[in-house]
């Protein structure tokens, strides 16, 4: 059963991706999805979404093994065209003090080495790939 939700929300994803060919740029060739049965066996999606202005996200979502927490582990990271970190959403612990711990979200650049990342409650009620994917459309795209 646990199997069989994991593969169904694979394909939410993939369905996701390919209805949203108005904001992406599936000919890019650094465009990648993991491939369902790797999906299957490591319960982990690894995507690389290139949009059309030339931004890209790169998104790491680990399943949970009962299909029920669909997003057990997360890091959603939009880049701009240049290379330059927007925002990241990632439920991993090293937060504690926000109100939405572990969910936080990173907005501007990365730091240069030494100076802390800056991190704040999230601006999404439940964050799942598709949140994040409607988050960047409403607010990034032209």
């Amino acid at each position: 059963m646990a199997a069989d939700k994991i593969e169904a929300y694979y394909w939410d994803i993939y369905a996701l991706i390919f209805e949203s060919d108005d904001l992406l740029d599936l000919g890019d060739p650094v465009f990648s999805l993991s491939d369902a049965d790797t999906v299957s066996i490591e319960q982990t999606i690894h995507i690389v979404l290139p949009f059309r202005d030339r931004s890209r996200l790169y998104a790491e979502i680990l399943l949970a093994e009962d299909g029920e927490t669909v997003e057990e582990r997360y890091a959603y990271v939009y880049y701009d065209a240049g290379g330059k970190r927007i925002l990241q959403y990632d439920n991993r612990s090293h937060h504690p003090e926000i109100s939405t711990h572990p969910h936080h979200m990173h907005e501007g650049p990365i730091p240069a080495s030494g100076e802390k990342d800056r991190a704040g409650p999230t601006d999404i009620e439940f964050v799942s790939f598709e949140a994040v994917l409607q988050q960047i459309r409403e607010r990034f795209s032209s």
